[in-house]
């Protein structure tokens, strides 16, 4: 259950946990804006899986801002990083930042009100483009309690804030789901995660004033690319969602959306969005059914 924070003692460490492959100018903004933040009381661990050593002068350019510790990792996939960076963190919370996102000047501001006056063991906010606008995820207008109900519309991976006993009890990310996980299954470990921590009696919190941002994908520069990453990200929300034990009647939704989208985009002429929506449909249709309990 959520911890009251102690009068007087000395502000939380925050571990945020980086993990890198195939990139390196990129994350520049990310260590520009922690730079910025007016925060002491926070490291930044870098588990790098590039098989060169592109990333030591960028972080050698940071070192005397903020802690900084730079884990060279053979093993690929993302989660796979996640879970190594967590094994080093020292922080009392843990945040999982993609290595092409960035935060507002004040996000450990914003976070560390959070801790003091709304005590919760997971805190989760909104992903925005440069611009300001809501992408990736079609999140909750107003500030809510975090539930399997609303779970698909509060949770952005680089935007959970874990207390860091709540992850380890929970067991961390599932490493055979999202990005280079060589499964099926090519997102929702954000959410898988997240319920396995409310199944052990963890509280969550959503709130709008967390958030953080990223570069928006463009679909129609490469369109196939974008159908095959949704059609993959689609099985991963089948695939959670039956392990998860939602009843076929709440994962109905899921299929008459795109469903619905496929019809009405092949009947306005527009074959590209409707090849989007079938694939959507077919993913999310496929996982569900290729669930095996372990």
């Amino acid at each position: 259950m959520p911890q009251e924070p102690a009068l007087n003692s000395a502000p939380a460490l925050i571990s945020m946990i980086a993990s890198t492959l195939g990139r390196d100018v990129e994350m520049r903004l990310l260590l520009d804006t922690l730079s910025a933040q007016d925060d002491g009381n926070f490291e930044l661990i870098v588990v790098d899986q590039n098989p060169d050593d592109r990333l030591v002068p960028i972080l050698s350019e940071y070192r005397g801002r903020f802690p900084i510790q730079h884990i060279k990792s053979s093993e690929k996939g993302l989660d796979r990083g996640r879970n190594l960076g967590a094994r080093h963190a020292t922080g009392d919370w843990l945040l999982f930042p993609d290595d092409d996102s960035w935060y507002p000047a004040d996000f450990l501001k914003t976070l560390r009100r959070l801790i003091a006056t709304e005590p919760a063991d997971i805190y989760s906010g909104r992903s925005l483009n440069k611009d300001g606008k809501e992408i990736m995820v079609s999140f909750l207008g107003e500030d809510a309690a975090i539930s399997r109900a609303n779970i698909w519309h509060v949770l952005i991976e680089w935007v959970i804030v874990f207390r860091a006993e709540t992850y380890r009890k929970a067991g961390g990310f599932d490493e055979d789901l999202g990005a280079g996980s060589g499964t099926p299954w090519n997102s929702g470990e954000g959410q898988d995660l997240v319920l396995r921590c409310l199944s052990q009696g963890a509280k969550g919190l959503f709130r709008r004033a967390l958030y953080g941002f990223h570069p928006e994908e463009q679909p129609n520069a490469n369109p196939e690319a974008h159908i095959a990453k949704m059609h993959g990200y689609s099985r991963g929300k089948g695939f959670v969602m039956r392990r998860h034990g939602y009843s076929f009647i709440e994962f109905l939704p899921e299929l008459l959306r795109p469903a619905a989208g496929f019809v009405v985009y092949t009947l306005t002429g527009k074959p590209t969005l409707a090849r989007r929506s079938r694939a959507i449909l077919k993913g999310r249709l496929y996982g569900w059914r290729n669930f095996k309990p372990r």
